[in-house]
């Protein structure tokens, strides 16, 4: 490879190098943090993360109760016995 060739190449490479870089300070990258994300403290349109994390606490909490109901009527045990000597009231 010729001088001139060697040179040309390590020169695209700095520039390449330079662009790829960029010039950025920490306020670019606040105002480019604040830009990807409006609401930092919002979860959806109209929750915050909290808000979320109560409706699948309680979700969760009413589908293991909703489960355990359905164990006790697959199983039978949602209803006294028929067996026992005295009468049950409903």
């Amino acid at each position: 490879m010729s001088r001139n060739a060697r040179l040309f190449l390590a020169t695209a490479l700095i520039v390449g190098a330079a662009i790829a870089t960029g010039c950025s300070s920490s306020k670019d990258k606040r105002v480019g943090g604040l830009r990807n994300n409006l609401t930092p403290g919002m979860s959806t349109l109209y929750q915050r993360h909290d808000d979320v994390d109560n409706s699948l606490a309680l979700y969760f909490n009413e589908m293991d109760r909703m489960f355990w109901e359905d164990m006790g009527r697959a199983f039978y045990t949602d209803r006294p016995s028929r067996m026992t000597p005295e009468p049950i009231p409903r």
